[in-house]
C-alpha cells in the first residue's frame, strides 16, 4: 500500500500544482540521479533517457507488489523504488550490471531480491508464488533465449500486468514482439526507441503444457510461399486431387491389376442415417478393399465395416453410417480403397482399439501412391 501512495502521489502531484510535493520531488530527483549514473552501470550499454522516463511513467501508474526484470541496470534501481518487491534474474559476466547495482547508494536493497545466473537455468527453477504486475524482458537476445524467458514468466503476469520487452530492433526479440502484437493476451500501449510496452488483457492464460497453435493469432495466416500448392489443391474435390496423383504414379510406375468400383448408391443420391454400399472389385495377391466415409467438410475419415470388406466374385457390399441426427443434410463422401498391408494392419489396429475404447477418432487417407484403387462417390444425407 505504501508503494501504491507513493506513486498516485506522484501523478496526482504532477496534475494538481497548487501545492507542493516533496514524494513527487523525491521520486523525480532519484529519477534523475538514476539517469545520470545508468552510463556507468552496465557495460553493455543502457536505456536513452527517453525510454527510461516512459518506464518510470507507465510504472507510477499501477500498484506494483511485485514485478521481475531479466537483466539488470538502472531499471532495476528504479523498480526498487516503486515495487514492494522486485526480483532481478540476472548473470553479471563481468559487465558490471548486478555488481555496480548492488553497491548503488540509489538502490532499496531491502525491496530487491537478485537470482543471479543464466536465466536459461535460473527461471526454470524458479518458483513465482504470488502474480506480477510487470515483467520486464532484457536478459540474453539469442534464439530462443528471449522466447524462454517469456515462457516462464507469462503465466504469472496479472490481467491489467505491463511487460515490457526491450530491444525490438534484433531480430530474435523482434519475432517475439510481433508475436505478441497479435496475441489476445495483450494489447500494444506504446514503442518507445526499441523497447516496447504491452498490457496483459483478461483474455484466458494460454496452456503453457499444451498445443493449440491454431488458437494463437500470430498462426491466424499461414505462409503461403510453402502452401500455395496445397491450398490451390484444396479448390479441387477429392477424387480429382487424388486422380491426378493416380495418373502420375501410372507413369512413373505402370497400371496396377487392382481395379474398385462404387454401383450403389449413385452421385448424388438422398441416404438416410444408414443404408448399404455395394459395388465391384479386382484384388491382386495381398492387397484389401476398405470402404470409409466422412462428411465433406471434415478432413478425416471413418473406416465403415468394422474390417476390410469381403470380395465375392468380384462384387461387394458393406453397411455405411451416416454421421448423427446433426449431420442432416450434409454432403458425405464415400471412398473405396485397395490398400497393401501397411495400410491394412494400420485400421485393423484402428478397429482394435475401437473396441476397446469406443472411441472413434478419425484416419487418414494414405497417399496415392501407395493406394493400389480407389473410387470415391458423393451423395447428400436427407434432411
Amino acid at each position: 500500500m505504501r508503494t501504491y501512495i507513493l506513486s498516485f502521489l506522484c501523478y496526482y502531484s504532477r496534475r494538481n500544482r497548487t501545492g507542493a510535493s516533496t514524494v513527487d520531488d523525491s521520486l523525480d530527483q532519484i529519477c534523475q540521479d538514476i539517469l545520470e549514473v545508468a552510463p556507468g552501470l552496465h557495460s553493455a550499454g543502457t536505456f536513452s533517457a527517453r525510454t527510461f522516463k516512459a518506464i518510470a511513467r507507465a510504472a507510477r501508474k499501477l500498484q506494483i507488489r511485485n514485478s521481475v526484470e531479466t537483466g539488470s541496470g538502472a531499471s532495476t534501481l528504479l523498480f526498487s523504488h516503486v515495487s514492494e518487491h522486485h526480483t532481478v534474474f540476472a548473470l553479471d559476466d563481468g559487465s558490471g550490471s548486478v555488481t555496480n547495482v548492488r553497491r548503488s547508494p540509489l538502490l532499496r536493497q531491502h525491496a530487491v531480491t537478485f537470482v543471479e545466473g543464466p536465466t536459461q537455468v535460473t527461471l526454470p527453477q524458479h518458483r513465482f508464488a504470488e502474480k506480477l504486475q510487470v515483467v520486464l524482458i532484457d536478459g540474453p537476445h539469442g534464439y530462443p533465449f528471449p522466447d524462454l524467458e517469456y515462457y516462464y514468466l507469462y503465466p504469472h503476469l496479472e490481467t491489467g500486468a505491463l511487460l515490457i520487452l526491450d530491444d525490438i530492433h534484433i531480430p530474435t526479440v523482434h519475432n517475439l514482439f510481433q508475436f505478441l502484437r497479435r496475441d489476445a493476451m495483450f494489447v500494444l500501449d506504446e514503442v518507445v526507441r526499441t523497447t516496447a510496452f504491452f498490457t496483459r488483457t483478461s483474455a484466458p492464460t494460454f496452456d503453457q503444457f499444451g498445443d493449440g497453435w491454431w488458437q494463437q493469432k500470430y498462426n491466424a495466416r499461414p505462409l503461403l510461399r510453402y502452401t500455395w500448392r496445397e491450398e490451390i489443391k484444396k479448390l479441387l474435390p477429392t477424387s480429382m486431387q487424388r486422380g491426378v496423383a493416380r495418373m502420375k504414379r501410372r507413369v512413373l510406375r505402370g497400371f496396377s491389376q487392382a481395379s474398385v468400383e462404387i454401383l450403389v448408391p449413385q452421385s448424388g443420391a438422398i441416404v438416410t442415417d444408414a443404408g448399404l454400399v455395394e459395388g465391384s472389385a479386382t484384388l491382386p495377391p495381398d492387397s484389401f478393399l476398405w470402404v470409409l466415409a466422412r462428411r465433406k467438410d471434415f478432413s478425416g475419415w471413418w473406416p465403415q465395416g468394422m474390417g476390410a470388406v469381403p470380395v465375392d466374385r468380384n462384387r461387394w457390399r458393406v453397411p455405411v453410417t451416416y454421421g448423427g441426427p446433426q449431420d442432416r443434410g450434409s454432403d458425405f463422401e464415400l471412398a473405396a480403397l485397395v490398400v497393401r498391408q501397411a495400410t491394412h494392419r494400420l485400421w485393423a489396429d484402428w478397429v482394435a482399439r475401437v473396441r476397446e475404447t469406443g472411441l472413434f477418432p478419425p484416419v487418414q487417407l494414405p497417399p496415392p501412391g501407395f493406394v493400389l484403387g480407389e473410387a470415391f462417390r458423393t451423395v447428400t444425407k436427407a434432411p
